[in-house]
């Protein structure tokens, strides 16, 4: 008895010092749209909220195994916001871009009058490291009125890397392409 006593407190030591978990990595999504496309465009442009399945708007980081259904998710290696407010975010920065003499913000208060509205939804966006990300959505643009101008499928998918940091720069090219697309269509109507 009197050993255990001895040892209990040196066993909660080496548990406290020796114990710890490791640290988790945060990454996040960029714009990666460099030039515009139409210097004449100047409506003002709501988008809203990006949606997308429950299982994949989650802090830490889902990858897909190679052939299969199995999804892997990483406690250490997360998102620093929801993949849904990232999405909304680059989205709307890449549009910015796209449209300079447009006003592109997020579509926060209900109050606002905007000229055109985006809604997306992310219906499925997976990663097999080493191998390639894919992006599949679909998004509406509405008028001023909430009348329904138009609505549009995208798929996309590219070559990404091993690591993590790979992936979230995957994604974010990614969403660069869902917003030529979304702008390509914007400027035509």
């Amino acid at each position: 008895m009197r050993h255990i006593i001895i040892m209990l407190p040196c066993l909660l030591f080496c548990a406290c010092v020796f114990g710890t978990s490791r640290n988790a990595i945060f990454y996040t999504q960029s714009a990666a749209i460099s030039q515009s496309i139409s210097d004449s465009y100047n409506l003002l442009i709501g988008i809203n909220r990006i949606r997308m399945p429950k299982y994949l708007d989650r802090p830490q980081m889902v990858t897909r195994q190679k052939d299969s259904v199995q999804l892997t998710i990483s406690e250490y290696n997360r998102w620093a916001e929801l993949p849904s407010v990232l999405a909304t975010r680059v989205i709307t920065e890449n549009l910015n871009t796209l449209l300079p003499s447009a006003q592109v913000k997020t579509n926060q208060l209900k109050g606002d009058r905007f000229d055109r509205t985006v809604t997306v939804e992310i219906t499925d966006i997976n990663a097999v490291s080493g191998e390639e990300a894919g992006l599949s959505a679909q998004y509406t643009i509405k008028d001023k009125t909430g009348k329904k101008i138009t609505h549009h499928k995208f798929s996309h998918t590219v070559k990404i890397g091993k690591t993590y940091d790979d992936l979230a720069n995957g994604y974010s090219q990614l969403l660069a392409a869902l917003s030529q697309d979304i702008a390509g269509i914007l400027i035509k109507e």
